[in-house]
């Protein structure tokens, strides 16, 4: 195969990953929700996600040391679109996309109803990475629909049909399909 040499782009070749959108609460009670695809697990408990300083979500979760990360199926692409809009904080990501905000049990940050799973954290730390911050959660509390559990006792990505964003920025989602164990080649 022949290859050639990316150097400006070169982290453009790390793509897929599932999108989620995380819930904050501004400080007036209105409910903040931001589509993201920048993140990582961190640790056991732990996740990383990189958020621009200037945002809502950012400061939201300085403010409050909170947040709940939720993870959509493909019927709610559109969200993903709507929530990484920017959208004044007198108004809400949840009612211009459609979506529901429920009760979480260890924070006081709402999660998305109508979404497949979703992670309540707790803010721990952050390290400054020019115009973003590598924040880093930790999870407090999961929820996931029954019919979404894997027999690891995790989400099913591929019957959850999560959505992952495959070329950012560009609104180009895709699901997986088709899975292969590495006793399949």
């Amino acid at each position: 195969m022949a290859k050639i040499r990316i150097d400006a782009k070169a982290t453009s070749l790390c793509r897929t990953r599932p999108c989620m959108i995380i819930t904050t609460l501004h400080e007036n009670g209105i409910v903040n929700a931001g589509t993201f695809g920048a993140y990582t697990n961190a640790g056991p408990k732990e996740i990383a996600i990189a958020i621009g300083k200037p945002s809502h979500t950012y400061q939201n979760i300085k403010r409050t040391g909170e947040f709940v990360i939720n993870i959509p199926s493909q019927d709610h692409i559109a969200a993903l679109e709507t929530c990484g809009e920017s959208i004044p904080p007198d108004r809400s990501e949840l009612d211009a996309a459609g979506l529901t905000a429920a009760p979480t049990v260890r924070i006081k940050t709402p999660l998305i109803a109508e979404f497949v799973a979703n992670i309540e954290c707790e803010f721990w730390k952050e390290m400054e990475i020019g115009y973003h911050s590598l924040v880093i959660g930790k999870a407090v509390c999961g929820h996931l629909g029954e019919e979404y559990l894997d027999e690891s006792g995790s989400i099913d990505v591929i019957k959850a049909r999560v959505p992952f964003g495959i070329r950012y920025p560009d609104p180009i989602y895709a699901v997986l399909g088709n899975p292969k164990s590495a006793d399949e080649t």
